[in-house]
């Protein structure tokens, strides 16, 4: 029962199309099988040395994104998306394991599939997919990571949001953001809502003093847990590509 609740309160798969992919020229395809999974992913080719590797949170799914996307085709970034197990159109039933073997197998297909090296792929994870993002660069490389509106760990983020619901007290603690981002090695870019409900900022800024890594905080004051793109606007979407540009060190990129 209890394991139910966690994962009730953790996952949330969401199947509904939220129109993100509209305008994008993508390929959609299959892939994840030699992990035993069965997922959903699309890429968007800009013709760039380098590629983004997306990794969206515990809701919505890939249609949901609009905003980032719009950032990477603009930047002239090619990227890849995906989903979890049980999100949009990937089989299966989400878990916290899964979800990390759902991004090696996304990263697999980074390398393998489309061909990008190591040093020219960037993670980009939202919310619970920061999460996921640092679990992969524990032992995976590549030029650098863009988290959004991440949490420290799972057992602190029960805290906040059920304060009066003590059983948080009896789940295991999981996605240990505090752990792996003190042992992460690429340089690391923090973006976080000053007005975000539902992981304060606070929490973001204890990840980032924790890194012990390169490191960069961007706080979009009025955003919340969701807008910070379009909340920020351009400068901070300049701030992301200039960014990754820098890390990925391609010179024929626009803006270098």
């Amino acid at each position: 029962m209890l394991h139910l609740l966690e994962r009730l309160l953790t996952f949330k798969p969401n199947t509904v199309d939220h129109g993100g992919l509209e305008g994008l020229n993508y390929t959609r395809f299959r892939f994840g099988h030699e992990f035993g999974l069965d997922l959903d992913g699309i890429f968007v080719d800009r013709g760039s040395k380098c590629a983004v590797l997306f990794i969206h949170g515990n809701k919505h799914n890939l249609t949901r994104f609009r905003e980032h996307y719009q950032l990477f085709v603009e930047s002239n970034l090619s990227f890849m998306a995906f989903d979890y197990p049980g999100y949009g159109q990937s089989k299966g039933a989400p878990s916290e394991q899964l979800l990390y073997v759902s991004a090696r197998a996304a990263y697999a297909h980074v390398t393998r599939e489309l061909g990008y090296a190591e040093q020219r792929i960037a993670v980009y994870g939202c919310s619970l997919g920061g999460a996921v993002a640092l679990e992969l660069l524990q032992e995976r490389a590549a030029a650098c990571l863009v988290t959004e509106s991440t949490f420290t760990c799972s057992w602190e983020m029960a805290q906040y949001l059920y304060p009066y619901l003590p059983i948080w007290r009896l789940f295991p603690n999981r996605f240990r953001n505090d752990l792996r981002v003190r042992s992460l090695r690429v340089p690391l870019l923090m973006l976080h809502g000053g007005a975000d409900r539902v992981v304060p900022c606070s929490m973001g800024l204890a990840l980032h003093s924790s890194a012990s890594t390169c490191r960069k905080f961007i706080t979009v004051p009025e955003a919340n847990h969701v807008n910070s793109l379009l909340t920020g606007g351009r400068t901070v979407k300049e701030q992301i590509a200039s960014f990754i540009r820098h890390h990925v060190a391609e010179p024929d990129l626009p803006g270098d």
